[in-house]
């Protein structure tokens, strides 16, 4: 709901005020200009922007921004993931490390915890919303100006300079008819001084942020009967057979309850006793935040302006997590792999013990699989909780010396996040169970509890100490105006480590991959800038710079720009630049490699046949609901499964390399109207990472010998063909003999390439409505072309994926207006995602390959299209108070189909839901 301007619309409107022109530095530039335009777009949000938006986290004001999108959201990433209680964005689809993040045009410390244990990336939610003045997204590449990382774009997120007085504000917003989603926030700020008349100012500002997780139990009644249509999701809400009392495995064909269920828990049909799992399944954390800024700007002399900024933040987040379970709700028939990584060697095949003959839990006269729950390991036993904390201090000098500016900062930064959860321990486990001492139904010892599920940990911790300097100014009066330079140096000491705990490094638990990484860098660079007046109406820019980490070669970055003022009312622009991203500690450092494991793999040589065995299963007459499930879970086995991998870092790789070239105008056809269009085309090469999975497991064939391990599963190949035997008598298809993934080797390669186009575009003006106000309209938006992945696997590009699956929709907009009257501010934002294809590179024809239902054919070709309302409305007609309300998806939207993804109950986004916020402030 955010009225965005962007660079031009922001100059016209300082334009219709008349003020005072000044220089200022504008994102993507180190030389001060007294105009705002520039041979690049940059889209400026301020702080009315903010306001009007509702919003009270910083990736929530980038998500106003049609430009960007998330690639990881604290509120609701997985509780599997490496680099929970964080939230993050990118730009152009190159994700997050190619997007430069700067609060007040300086790098912060990367988050604690490496996203895929790879990804060093600025966590968002360390950045205090209220202490946010305004945000620039540059839509270029830029390292020529701010070195690595800077590919896509830069996002400058700049602070409150000065702030006098008090201001406290009070935030609370809720879904409808779901009120278990539900965030409140509080802020307050406090300014003294006035650096004119005082020689200084100095803040404080301190923001708190209360979101509540909710499960998908709470969220049961809200998914939608097609959800259920969506491939290995037609049992998604059936009850669980591991309940507290449990069922006796016997074969696929023979599942019997254990003695004691209680009545209401038998299912009628099939007289297994089954437990309700979804209450104990979490969507979201309930997560609890703090930041705070403290600022104090002084002068020193005449002629330095001074700034000392300490920042910190520091999170809690908890998933809602479900007791565990007898073998960790596995089965005694599915192998376990995972690594060692102390000693660099693979563990396993391990299998779960069936409880032995005598066993407590066992009744029968030979060793059986009991499906159970250890409700004992409830009540906060289990838990996955991340917890993290970040910290800058920073001093900024600003001056002049005659004609010329000069800046200088130095700092120092911190930032380290712990994840804890429990696993499963392979001999502590096994002893409890074969040794008979832990009592099913009963409140276990806790030393015991902890000895069969020991917390795990993961722990990262980031350093960064910078000094930087900068001088520009005029060095040559040309005919057409004065030539600027500007010339500097940045240098940063880096150190990052990140390490799981001992029992995982030794692989003592469960099918759990570590990870060990520890380094120090030094990062080195000189650069300069330049703007040309060739003649009155046209300028050239031109930037070079000169990195160099220690440890690898040097890289230069150029790049160039034009504009020219084609008449009074056309601005043609234009840049090409070269960018790149260095490798970071995690891919290049000291440590013994990492481990992680790919989710939803799409087995493609043994998916195609258990499609087919369960397609025979669901479709059966008088198949039961548990035999449905398990079908199910034995399609998700090949078709949505795990990968364990493992990879080592490479001191030997490159940098990424990019080209990006860039092509537009701003045009006013009238006044107070401007439209602005520019191309935007980028080239990546080198990409840092391991092969995509699908990629590798097209060229299984061509593989090296132990690169891809696959196991005996023939057990549990065998209890799915009986079930399916069970029903279908006469079945002759079977896995021919193909074992189920293991492990692939994975190491990191600079391999990949990518290639982006599209448009961005946005238009901008205002309508005098008489006796009313001024109706303001802003639509921005983005058109993506082309994206394609090289796949190494086919020497060759894969598919355009814009408008498929793996980037989504070709165009996104959003048209906003606000219009103040009297003491009210209304606003209201159309927002628009256009339609997709559910097909991708490892799956070209999804709906095909996983033999959607005939009649289900037209829903699951193609995603519709998206289109809400927002509306928002300030009031000030009380002295000293604001009061805001904000409706979004105003007209109660609902999510559109989606079968590849299904209802997101499993994963991100959440549906959508039509939400009220409500915020108060006072300032005094």
């Amino acid at each position: 709901m955010t009225v965005a301007y962007s660079q031009h619309a922001y100059a016209q409107q300082a334009a219709e005020a008349e003020p005072k022109l000044q220089r200022v530095e504008i994102t993507g530039s180190s030389i001060k200009r007294t105009t705002l335009e520039a041979a690049a777009s940059v889209q400026i949000m301020n702080r009315d922007d903010i306001e009007r938006t509702g919003e009270h986290t910083v990736l929530g004001l980038l998500r106003s921004a049609s430009s960007t999108d998330t690639s990881i959201d604290s509120a609701t990433s997985s509780s599997g993931s490496f680099a929970t209680g964080s939230s993050g964005v990118s730009m152009r689809g190159l994700g997050k490390v190619s997007t430069l993040i700067l609060v007040n045009g300086r790098r912060i410390a990367q988050y604690g915890l490496a996203d895929g244990a790879q990804q060093n990336f600025t966590n968002l939610d360390a950045i205090a919303t209220e202490a946010v003045e305004r945000i620039e997204i540059l839509k270029d590449g830029a390292s020529a100006i701010y070195g690595s990382d800077a590919v896509a774009g830069v996002i400058n997120i700049i602070l409150r300079k000065d702030y006098e007085g008090g201001k406290v504000t009070v935030n609370y917003d809720t879904a409808d008819g779901f009120q278990d989603k539900r965030n409140r926030s509080a802020s307050a700020i406090y300014g003294y001084g006035d650096i004119d008349k005082q020689g200084f100012n100095t803040y404080l500002t301190f923001e708190g942020y209360k979101s509540d997780g909710f499960t998908l139990g709470e969220l049961r009644n809200k998914v939608p009967a097609w959800h259920r249509q969506t491939p290995g999701r037609s049992t998604w809400d059936a009850k669980s057979t591991y309940s507290p009392t449990g069922n006796y495995f016997f074969n696929s064909a023979k599942i019997v309850a254990a003695p004691g269920c209680p009545a209401d828990q038998i299912d009628p049909a099939d007289k297994l006793c089954k437990w309700d799992a979804l209450p104990y399944t979490g969507l979201a954390t309930n997560a609890k935040r703090y930041a705070a800024v403290s600022n104090t700007h002084f002068k020193i002399g005449a002629n330095i302006d001074a700034n000392f900024e300490i920042t910190n933040a520091g999170a809690s987040n908890d998933y809602i997590v479900a007791p565990l379970s007898v073998n960790n709700g596995s089965t005694t028939t599915a192998s376990n792999i995972w690594y060692n990584a102390i000693d660099g060697k693979m563990v396993g095949p391990y299998f779960y013990p069936k409880l032995p003959v005598g066993n407590n839990g066992n009744i029968n006269s030979q060793p059986i699989e009991l499906r159970a729950r250890l409700m004992d390991t409830g009540d906060g036993f289990n838990f996955n909780r991340t917890e993290s904390d970040q910290t800058r201090a920073m001093l900024a000098l600003n001056g002049s010396v005659g004609d010329f500016d000069w800046k200088s900062a130095a700092g120092y930064m911190t930032s380290s996040a712990t994840k804890a959860t429990r696993a499963v321990s392979m001999v502590g486990y096994t002893n409890a169970i074969v040794n008979n001492t832990y009592k099913f139904g009963q409140k276990n010892d806790p030393a015991l509890l902890e000895s069969m599920f020991p917390v795990r940990t993961t722990k990262g911790k980031s350093k960064i100490s910078f000094f930087d300097a900068t001088v520009s100014g005029p060095v040559a009066q040309l005919p057409a105006g004065p030539l600027s330079l500007a010339v500097g140096t940045d240098l940063r000491r880096e150190s990052y480590e990140m390490s799981s705990s001992d029992n995982v490094l030794h692989g003592d638990v469960v099918g759990v991959f570590g990870l060990q990484v520890k380094d120090t860098v030094s990062h080195y660079a000189v650069f300069t800038e330049a703007t040309i007046p060739v003649v009155k109406k046209l300028e050239l820019s031109a930037a070079l710079r000169a990195d160099k980490t220690s440890g690898s070669e040097a890289h230069v970055s150029p790049k160039v720009g034009m504009k020219f003022n084609a008449t009074e009312t056309l601005l043609l622009r234009a840049t090409a630049s070269g960018g790149f991203r260095a490798p970071n500690i995690v891919e290049s450092g000291n440590g013994l490699g990492r481990s992680s494991v790919a989710t939803n793999v799409n087995d493609l040589r043994r998916c195609p046949i258990a499609t087919t065995l369960n397609n025979l299963i669901q479709n059966a007459p008088g198949a039961t609901t548990s035999d449905k499930a398990s079908a199910n879970t034995f399609l998700n086995n090949d078709c949505k499964a795990p990968l364990p991998s493992f990879v080592k870092s490479n001191p030997d790789l490159k940098p990424e390399t990019s080209r990006s070239y860039t092509l537009g105008m701003v045009f006013e056809p009238v006044k107070n109207w401007t439209l602005a269009l520019d191309y935007y085309n980028i080239e990546r090469k080198d990409e840092i990472g391991t092969r995509a999975v699908g990629d590798v497991l097209k060229g299984e064939a061509s593989l090296p010998a132990g690169q891809l391990l696959r196991v005996d599963n023939t057990a549990a190949d065998n209890e799915f063909l009986a079930l399916v035997k069970k029903y279908v008598p006469g079945n002759t298809t079977n896995f021919q003999g193909i074992g189920k993934l293991g492990l692939v080797y994975n190491p990191y390669v600079n391999s990949g390439k990518t290639k982006a186009s599209g448009f961005d575009f946005d238009m901008s003006g205002k309508v005098k409505i008489p006796n009313v106000g001024d109706l303001r309209l802003k639509l921005d938006g983005t058109y993506a072309l082309s994206y394609k992945a090289f796949l190494v696997a086919d020497n060759a590009y894969g598919m355009n994926s814009a408008g498929n699956y793996d980037i989504g929709a070709r165009l996104r907009t959003k048209l906003r207006a606000s219009m103040k009257v009297g003491q009210f501010d209304h606003g209201a934002t159309l927002n628009y995602t256009g339609g997709y294809s559910l097909n991708s590179d490892d799956t070209p024809d999804y709906c095909a390959a996983n033999k959607v239902a005939p009649e289900n054919m037209a829903a699951c070709s193609r995603v519709r299209s998206v289109t809400t309302l927002d509306y928002n409305l300030a009031y000030t007609g009380i002295k000293n108070v604001k009061l805001s309300l904000f409706i979004n998806n105003l007209l109660n939207q609902d999510s559109p189909i989606n079968y590849r993804d299904g209802y997101a109950v499993a994963g991100n986004p959440l549906p959508l839901f039509r939400t009220f916020g409500a915020s108060a402030s006072y300032t005094f």
